[in-house]
């Protein structure tokens, strides 16, 4: 047996007011709340349940790339695939003027840099250095001639953002091969720091589960940085405006696939350290950060297949074989990716893996790999040879940045604002001040609902599945009598085989309407409402609902947030459903139980965060549940948003459900 670590105190009990209860019976509360009910991992039964329908429908989005025969079956689907990967990141906004200025120009022996400024959204802006081809130093003369043709260098996650050495060594590289090539800093890295101060990845998980509750994601604010980065290409004489190229390592792998996805300029591709698969992914390290996670992609078929099929484009995929994004996912993707090619009589030549040992991280010869490929796809030179991994390996082996040319090099040398810093400048907005901008236009049109009108939009946005179709069935485990209370072990079976362990207590004398109290904590942690409960003769059943209690343990923990059921909550984000849809689905089932256990109508206890699930499941079906109760309320969605709350999180997020309610309207 457990030993619980939370036992009924004795000024607990006071509180409560146990007459009929002592503190020695209130401890027999406890211990039965803590008991084993379920077998060995079974702590692990709801991160393994969801990464299962990841793994299902991962598979099923490969399928369906491997179904097409034609070159017109892949034009039709791809074309699909692009309009529902655009609506799933919450649709693009209205372009608005750049405002794009250069800074300071800095010459080089060979090429130049153009320190740029210009506005993504209004006051919203973008700090990037453009490497250009240049005169030599020795001659006078320009080996290249404008207009260059051009490609973007995406940043991955590091605090330092374009200054990073890797970076600024690419554009050295494409400036000195005649290209240009323009480094940018990402939202919450480098110079642009956003109101709150979160950094790196916790600004982007931040600012991406605060948008989901409007509809929007992380990836489309992203996506919309690379979008306007080449809108500012279109305006230079310089640059050949027909075609671009995007390149990136790590988090600038993923931004390179999506944003190649996502805008049809963009003829050639490399992402670095990313391609794998969603599952695979999920399985070895867990869900990444926010731009990563997006709502609903896999049942829409966006996988990361996806990403590589869908933008009609040559992408050259990057991988190492000892990287944490797996090399097995990598290979899997790429053999769906080369089967479709040759089953639609596609450019096998457009679709092209680089593979070296080691970790993560963007090498030197795999940014060698990188330009062979933009001089092949994007400069047109189909007599450029194919990379040779021997010799990648080779200039890996004795690479040193000390030894090569960095252009503007690291740190500071690499600002565009006086002080390295965006907020300084006159004019500057956050991007959390957009999301407040939607928020505050979004409330105006919030509608009044009657609770009948309110049951319907719940069950919709939340993804709730009623009990009638919902088969959850339940079964006794055992049965005993302590202190005139039987005390069962009951496990409520999903249809998708998950399990929810529950601890039923009932009094000889059942006076008034049963309680059902959650928690996403062990269930001796709520002993003081059992006990009370009791004392006012109620039936109480602690049941844990999906991620939570004896079932809440993860087996990798989210990126960045060491929050017990937030992996499970991303996983299932992506399959477009939420842990509140989830849970409130179980809770109806259990309620309908208690109900039909009881001849009543039960109310809901909760703890914490849980109440957002709880109002739900009370919203969508007031004639099984009687009311909600609670410990605390946590922030409303709206409340959240307008302070950028550290405390919000996937699990206690509907996607887009702002848009038409708050959580606390559903209580009244």
């Amino acid at each position: 047996m457990k030993k619980c670590s939370h036992r009924l105190t004795l000024a607990a009990t006071l509180v409560i007011s146990l007459s009929a209860l002592t503190q020695a019976s209130a401890d027999w509360i406890s211990d039965a709340l803590d008991e084993n009910m379920l077998p060995f991992q079974a702590e692990f039964f709801s991160w393994d349940n969801v990464l299962a329908r990841v793994a299902e429908a991962d598979i099923k989005a490969d399928r369906a790339w491997l179904s097409l025969k034609s070159a017109d079956e892949y034009k039709e689907y791809r074309e699909k695939i692009r309009e529902r990967f655009i609506k799933a990141i919450g649709g693009f906004p209205k372009k608005t003027p750049l405002n794009a200025k250069i800074v300071e120009t800095i010459e080089f022996d060979g090429y130049k840099v153009d320190k740029v400024l210009f506005e993504s959204h209004p006051g919203v802006y973008v700090t990037a250095n453009i490497y250009i081809p240049h005169t030599s130093k020795k001659d006078g003369k320009l080996k290249f001639k404008p207009p260059y043709k051009a490609y973007l260098v995406t940043c991955g996650h590091s605090n330092e953002g374009k200054s990073e050495l890797a970076y600024s060594r690419m554009g050295v590289m494409a400036a000195k091969a005649g290209f240009a090539c323009i480094v940018y800093d990402p939202i919450s890295q480098g110079e642009r720091m956003q109101k709150p101060y979160t950094m790196n990845v916790m600004g982007h998980y931040r600012f991406g589960v605060l948008a989901a509750l409007l509809g929007k994601s992380m990836a489309l604010y992203r996506i919309w940085d690379g979008v306007r980065t080449m809108d500012y290409l279109d305006t230079r004489d310089d640059i050949d405006h027909t075609a671009y190229g995007i390149v990136g390592n790590s988090g600038g792998g993923t931004m390179t696939s999506l944003i190649a996805a996502a805008d049809p300029r963009v003829v050639a591709a490399a992402p670095s350290c990313y391609i794998s698969t969603i599952s695979d992914v999920f399985s070895d390290i867990g869900p990444q950060d926010s731009e990563q996670i997006i709502f609903g992609q896999l049942p829409a078929g966006i996988n990361h297949a996806s990403l590589v099929l869908m933008g009609d484009n040559a992408i050259r995929v990057h991988a190492n074989h000892g990287d944490f994004f797996p090399f097995r996912g990598t290979l899997r993707t790429m053999d769906v990716v080369k089967t479709t090619a040759e089953n639609c009589s596609l450019d096998k030549d457009r679709y092209a893996l680089t593979s070296v040992q080691g970790r993560h991280g963007w090498r030197e010869g795999a940014r060698q790999s990188t330009l062979l490929g933009m001089r092949r796809h994007l400069a047109g030179d189909k007599n450029t040879p194919e990379p040779s991994l021997e010799e990648c390996r080779a200039i890996d082996a004795s690479f040193k940045y000390s030894d090569v040319d960095t252009g503007l090099g690291g740190g500071k040398n690499c600002n565009v604002t006086p002080n390295g810093d965006i907020r300084e400048l006159p004019g500057y907005r956050s991007v959390y001040e957009l999301l407040i901008d939607e928020l505050n236009e979004v409330l105006r049109t919030h509608k009044k609902y009657s609770p009948k009108e309110l049951s319907k939009v719940v069950i919709k946005t939340a993804g709730i599945i009623e009990p009638e179709k919902f088969h959850v069935t339940a079964k006794e485990l055992s049965k005993k009598v302590i202190n005139n209370v039987t005390v069962s072990k009951v496990v409520f079976t999903r249809p998708d085989g998950l399990v929810l362990p529950a601890i039923l207590f009932r009094p000889a004398v059942e006076k008034n309407s049963p309680v059902i109290t959650i928690s996403a904590y062990s269930r001796c942690g709520r002993a003081p409402t059992v006990a009370k409960a009791l004392e006012n003769g109620s039936a109480v059943i602690a049941v844990d609902l999906i991620g939570t209690g004896d079932i809440a343990a993860e087996r990798k923990s989210f990126y960045g947030l060491k929050k017990k059921d937030e992996a499970v909550a991303a996983m299932l984000y992506t399959l477009g459903s939420s842990l509140v849809g989830e849970r409130a689905t179980e809770l109806l089932s259990v309620a309908k139980y208690m109900k039909e256990l009881t001849g009543k109508k039960p109310s809901i206890y909760a703890y914490k965060d849980l109440v957002i699930a709880a109002a739900h499941a009370y919203a969508a079906r007031r004639d099984l549940i009687e009311k909600v109760d609670y410990d605390k309320l946590p922030l409303s969605w709206a409340e959240s948003v307008r302070v950028s709350a550290l405390r919000h999180s996937y699990a206690y997020t509907v996607n887009g459900a702002l848009r038409l309610y708050d959580w606390p309207d559903l209580l009244k």
